[in-house]
């Protein structure tokens, strides 16, 4: 038995990195999770994985910047479980060549891209759930946002930036949708993923840097630590909690 069992949840960007994580954690807990994942090799390998577990899992093919494939997945999520009861928004449209990058060194397809995947994807699949969401007796919606835009990480302008439109728009939602029995929270993680692996190794010197600014020594865990707080929100013991931001980040942000 889980604290999760029967509810069915979105994952954007779920195959993959902290989404990934999020996915296992939130099927593990008793969830049926729908992976909104646009990459064809992670997308069906982590959907093969979760049931590997006897778990229940499906990889459906979206690109967030369309809006009728967000519809689709949604849509496809009712008629495989009957509804939704949590989504998560955790695609990214970060790539390396907008890290460490100047406002001056941004191109304007860089900005476009960013703002499609975070704003403008997660808006479409936030209004598309949410009659869903309302239906439900327990609707939850987790954004994952970041503290490249929180902390304002020079190097990170439109990451910083789209992340925070985002966050922007969860506290606006946790408003506005409380009425309607659905509570919107952020996570701004930390964690250990194949892009920030790839950037220690390209980067030794910086990301020693990073590690030792963090008190715990260590990038957190995309399942045990970012996921388990990701069924935290999701569960009934974060019923009275709603327009939150969770620091997940082994206290790289301490503002107490």
């Amino acid at each position: 038995m889980g604290i999760l069992d029967g509810r069915i949840a979105i994952v954007t960007g779920g195959a993959r990195g902290v989404g990934r994580g999020i996915s296992i954690a939130l099927a593990k807990e008793g969830a049926s999770v729908v992976m909104a994942e646009v990459n064809t090799e992670t997308g069906p390998a982590t959907e093969k994985e979760i049931r590997a577990l006897g778990l229940s899992a499906l990889w459906v093919e979206c690109d967030v910047t369309r809006r009728e494939q967000v519809e689709a997945t949604v849509e496809r999520a009712v008629s495989e479980f009957g509804g939704v009861d949590i989504l998560v928004n955790c695609a990214t449209g970060a790539r390396p060549d907008t890290a460490f990058r100047t406002i001056l060194e941004h191109t304007d397809e860089q900005v476009e891209l960013q703002l499609a995947v975070e704003v403008w994807g997660s808006f479409w699949f936030m209004q598309t759930c949410h009659p869903y969401l309302k239906a439900s007796e327990t609707g939850r919606v987790v954004n994952i946002c970041s503290l490249a835009g929180t902390e304002r990480t020079p190097g990170f302008m439109i990451y910083g930036a789209s992340k925070e439109a985002l966050r922007s728009m969860s506290g606006v939602a946790a408003k506005e949708w409380g009425a309607d029995g659905i509570l919107v929270n952020v996570i701004c993680p930390t964690a250990s993923t194949e892009a920030t692996e790839r950037f220690r190794a390209e980067n030794p010197a910086q990301a020693e840097a990073s590690l030792n600014a963090l008190p715990l020594g260590r990038f957190g865990d995309c399942e045990d630590d970012i996921g388990r707080v990701a069924v935290f929100l999701s569960g009934p013991d974060s019923a009275f909690m709603t327009g939150q931001t969770l620091f997940v980040d082994g206290g790289a942000v301490i503002k107490a």
